[in-house]
């Protein structure tokens, strides 16, 4: 996942350097290329916390309270 989103980071800050027209091109009014490829960087980034998120509820969490118990000395 990190290194998708990686990926993907460093193709739109190449694209903007070197692809100005393409970044340029107009999507909906006011908005281009370049615009809605930068927002969906923040939609990446909440995508990714919430899997991970879900993740670590769904399979560390509980491992780590089974953990803390045993060294607690809670069965």
């Amino acid at each position: 996942m990190t290194v998708a989103f990686l990926v993907w980071y460093f193709a739109y800050v190449l694209l903007s350097t070197y692809a100005e027209h393409l970044m340029a091109t107009p999507v909906f009014g006011n908005l281009n290329l370049g615009l809605l490829l930068g927002f969906s960087q923040f939609a990446m980034t909440f995508l990714i916390t919430w899997l991970y998120i879900r993740h670590a509820n769904k399979n560390l969490d509980p491992i780590s309270q089974k953990l803390r118990d045993e060294l607690e000395g809670e069965n």
